[in-house]
């Protein structure tokens, strides 16, 4: 199988033909297809092809994913369906993205969030200063804003539990 092939699957839209593909350019490693993959990652609506267009960069390990995951990532459209592409980062050093990484370990759901703390963790380049500050003080004022909501809710659910004397 092909690129040519790949590129017919997408187009006409025979999502099972381009799966059966993905898996084969993944398996082979083949990098020759990383510009078509990504340009399909970035163009695609459909949720279960743009994750597997996303594992099948990961498979192949070409650095040139790197920046169309982040930006495919930050883009409003995958909003509920991140975790995927996140995961697809795991192969790849994401120190020059640790604040999208902090954003979505704040923002995201429960599986967003556990992906972004994996790749944090798993970061082994240096980061500069000035932007670790940054994640630090965002991470700070999250777990600030965690604190006053609790203290509500807490005093909330004691005002809610002293109506039940009253009945």
């Amino acid at each position: 199988m092909d690129i040519y092939s790949l590129r017919v699957a997408l187009e006409n839209e025979k999502l099972d033909e381009a799966e059966i593909i993905l898996e084969e350019i993944g398996k082979s490693k083949n990098i020759e297809a990383v510009p078509l993959l990504v340009e399909y990652l970035k163009s695609t609506e459909n949720v279960l092809l743009r994750n597997s267009i996303a594992l099948t960069l990961s498979d192949i390990g070409s650095e040139e994913a790197v920046q169309p995951l982040i930006e495919v990532i930050n883009d409003a459209k995958t909003l509920g369906h991140r975790g995927t592409l996140l995961y697809a980062l795991e192969p790849f050093d994401c120190s020059a993205h640790i604040e999208t990484l902090v954003d979505h370990l704040i923002n995201g759901n429960f599986e967003v969030q556990a992906q972004a703390y994996q790749l944090i963790e798993a970061i082994n380049g240096r980061i500069p200063a000035d932007t670790l500050f940054n994640c630090i003080l965002k991470i700070k004022e999250e777990l600030n804003e965690i604190e006053r909501q609790q203290e509500i809710l807490s005093e909330t659910l004691d005002t809610l539990f002293s109506f039940k004397k009253y009945k």
